[in-house]
């Protein structure tokens, strides 16, 4: 009898009280493959802009429009998304709807090369309603792919894990824009060869489908986390007759909530302006003698920049020390982009001086706006976790949609204000910059989530030592499973 007890003290003493599983990772990956192929999809046609208007004999305003059916489908796609995304098993229903979708999407744009040829007199009239249908396709996956981010992170992965997760989500999808303007270029050395581009995007989209129709489970065996088990026993939409009732009062309570609408609109107004002022470097600089390539140069070292960034401050907000310094994380970036912009606008002509003040050299630009990007990116996936946060028990998915959609809404704006107007957006940027430390300096951070996370964590660690019969009965099942791990 003695001996028994012995035996059963260190299982409870060392038992987790939540347990993580080594296929979160695999989840991961499957889930950032879709996203990076559905912003490297959407993104087929401008790097390559003057080949496509040869290979399909389609203007300039035409290829634009192809990529601006990003934002157009996007926002009325995404309260659809967010309700199905907290149905029952909903993470899943998402990601082979989009894994399905947007391999249809990518074979949609194939057809034409098949089945007529380019040298015929109908050719451009055949290929373009296909090549619309694959972008709008392509573009109902984007809320697929931005929406989710916060709660797969929630529902797989540990707090300590769950912003480098939900970074490296975000980062896929704009390594996949970032990979595009780089590669298709290689590809498409002259116009005849778009259809290898558009076959490159076909195999991708086929491989990560069959990865995720293959193996994507619903959810973990049991819950990371005290907010995964929420998510899990209580999805947010269960009944479908009030499901836009629900999505509805949810939104207001968001909408109501002062800290959450100060976030949100920080997050959605930076994103949509430095998009769209990191698409005109090459406008902005042409009067400083830098060709297209250059300034392509330039717009590709700050996208990597960003992505660098990002990785790791969410490395740094996920260690002990910086758990609860989201608020000073995302001001001192945010103050760091404002200070690089100043920075790149001394160097070049400007709305208000016609010469610029500071000298520029091709290494103080690329580093003024490596730097921009560095410190923006590096903001950019806190603001998703830290809304999570203020909202919790809300859905991840709430915040995430919202946000999204600000950055959309601001997108589309700055789309119509962009053109032929680089002096102005390189105004604007530096004003919505400074505007956007502002709200995040009077939003008010909460830490609902982690609080409650620990909360559950310390409760259940004590019943296990109270009542070590009871926890050996309930936690049995995953004894044999990977311990409370790390993000190695």
């Amino acid at each position: 009898m003695k001996s028994d007890t012995v035996e059963v003290v260190p299982i409870v003493s060392t038992t987790p009280a939540y347990v993580l599983y080594p296929h979160r990772f695999y989840v991961l990956f499957v889930f950032s493959f879709l996203a990076f192929n559905q912003c490297l999809i959407w993104l087929t046609f401008s790097p390559v802009a003057r080949a496509t208007k040869a290979y399909y004999q389609i203007t300039e305003s035409t290829v634009d429009f192809l990529l601006n059916w990003g934002p157009i489908i996007f926002i009325p796609c995404l309260p659809l998304t967010y309700i199905l995304l907290n149905k029952h098993h909903g993470l899943r229903r998402c990601v082979i709807i989009l894994a399905l979708v947007d391999f249809l999407a990518a074979l949609v744009r194939v057809i034409p090369s098949v089945i007529t040829n380019p040298s015929s007199p109908h050719f451009s009239s055949i290929a373009l309603p296909f090549l619309h249908i694959g972008q709008i396709l392509n573009a109902a996956c984007g809320p697929l792919v931005m929406a989710p981010v916060s709660q797969l992170s929630c529902l797989w992965f540990a707090p300590h894990e769950r912003t480098r997760a939900t970074t490296f989500a975000i980062v896929a999808n704009n390594f996949g824009s970032t990979v595009g303007f780089v590669i298709s270029p290689f590809i498409v050395s002259s116009p005849d060869r778009l259809p290898y581009l558009l076959y490159v995007h076909l195999a991708l989209a086929f491989l990560a489908c069959v990865l995720a129709l293959l193996y994507f489970p619903p959810q973990p065996p049991s819950p990371p986390s005290a907010a995964a088990e929420l998510l899990i026993r209580h999805p947010a939409n269960e009944q479908t007759s009030n499901s836009w009732r629900t999505f509805m009062k949810e939104i207001w309570q968001c909408l109501t909530t002062p800290s959450f609408l100060l976030l949100s609109v920080a997050g959605g107004l930076s994103s949509g302006t430095f998009g769209a002022w990191t698409s005109l470097y090459d406008l902005i600089l042409e009067p400083e003698n830098y060709t297209e390539l250059q300034a392509g140069w330039f717009g590709f070292a700050s996208s990597i920049a960003g992505i660098s960034g990002s990785l790791f401050l969410s490395h740094v907000a996920d260690t002990r020390r910086f758990r609860y310094s989201l608020k000073m994380l995302i001001v001192v970036s945010f103050v760091a982009c404002v200070i690089a912009i100043i920075w790149f606008e001394l160097s070049v002509h400007t709305f208000f001086y016609n010469e610029p003040i500071l000298p520029s050299t091709a290494i103080t630009i690329g580093l003024s706006t490596a730097l921009a990007g560095l410190f923006y990116g590096a903001a950019s996936p806190l603001i998703y976790e830290a809304l999570a946060e203020i909202m919790f028990p809300l859905p991840e998915s709430l915040s995430a949609s919202i946000l999204v959609q600000w950055v959309n809404v601001a997108a589309l704006i700055f789309l119509f204000i962009a053109p032929n107007r680089a002096k102005l957006m390189n105004l604007l940027v530096l004003i919505s910059m400074i505007a956007c430390i502002i709200m995040v300096v009077f939003t008010r951070f909460s830490y609902r989530r982690r609080d409650e996370d620990e909360r559950k964590r310390l409760e259940k660690e004590q019943n296990q030592i109270s009542d070590p019969d009871n926890s050996n009965s309930n936690v049995n099942s995953s004894i044999n499973q990977a311990a409370y791990g790390t993000f190695a």
